[in-house]
């Protein structure tokens, strides 16, 4: 199960990417990018464990219509869902946008914590590259605020399990009477069987939804459709320049 995140809900490291060979077609990196982006996505954070259903695919970070010379660069790769590869597409924003911020949230160079907050299930921005991010890639689509919500009470059913353990730990068991020894020390073996069994169960909740429409990633709304394209146009409406990759090389 991929570690769970702290308080703020939002993981708490970067990607560290291992040494590969470099030269090699993008597609042979496939594996790799699995392990270091600890088979989660990239953008939404999905892991695998939570969307069996939801296919895993390589994202070039800087599209190749628009950088073809990064195409088979490691670190120009990204373990990314089907559905933010589908929402990001060939996203290229111009050097003034970028020069401002207004560019992908880079999960192997940046902390989530510095660019994103969670405000009850829904993800708010600290920085433009947040903000462009979350309307790009459409972070707070229905679907992903319910994962959000699966999350936090796992999270909270988890650290409550965790918080008696470490009480009973505590105890001074050599200095109880014997009858009470006894009881105590079966309660500590009792709680830290449950925290084992607690674990596994949370592994299987998610996999259960994930064969469920409960977590159908495409699913957004109409309004928030509309409302989130509106948002993201105004962005791109503050800096001159085309905004997807093809376009830019074509005019070259």
């Amino acid at each position: 199960m991929a570690q769970p995140p702290a308080k703020s809900g939002l993981p708490q490291a970067m990607v560290v990417r291992s040494a590969v060979t470099p030269g090699r077609p993008y597609t042979e990196y496939a594996l790799d990018l699995r392990r270091d982006f600890i088979h989660s996505c990239a953008y939404c954070t999905i892991t695998e464990a939570e969307a069996q259903s939801i296919n895993f695919t390589i994202d070039h970070y800087e599209p190749r219509s628009g950088r073809p010379d990064l195409t088979d660069e490691y670190g120009n790769l990204m373990y990314c869902c089907n559905w933010c590869n589908l929402y990001k597409g060939d996203r290229f924003p111009p050097p003034a946008a970028r020069a401002a911020g207004h560019r992908f949230f880079r999960c192997d160079e940046e902390l989530f914590d510095d660019h994103f907050e969670l405000k009850g299930l829904n993800l708010g921005p600290k920085s433009n590259a947040g903000d462009y991010t979350i309307h790009a890639v459409a972070l707070n689509r229905a679907q992903l605020r319910k994962l959000r919500e699966l999350r936090q009470r796992l999270t909270a059913c988890h650290a409550q399990v965790a918080q008696g353990i470490f009480a009973l730990r505590n105890v001074r068991v050599d200095q109880l009477p014997p009858n009470i020894r006894a009881r105590v020390l079966a309660l500590i073996r009792t709680a830290q069987d449950t925290q084992s069994r607690l674990q596994h169960e949370i592994d299987e909740m998610l996999r259960e939804h994930a064969r469920s429409p409960f977590l159908d990633l495409r699913a957004e709304s109409e309004e928030d459709r509309k409302k989130r394209e509106e948002d993201l146009k105004t962005i791109q409406g503050l800096y001159a320049g085309n905004w997807r990759g093809r376009q830019q090389k074509s005019q070259k």
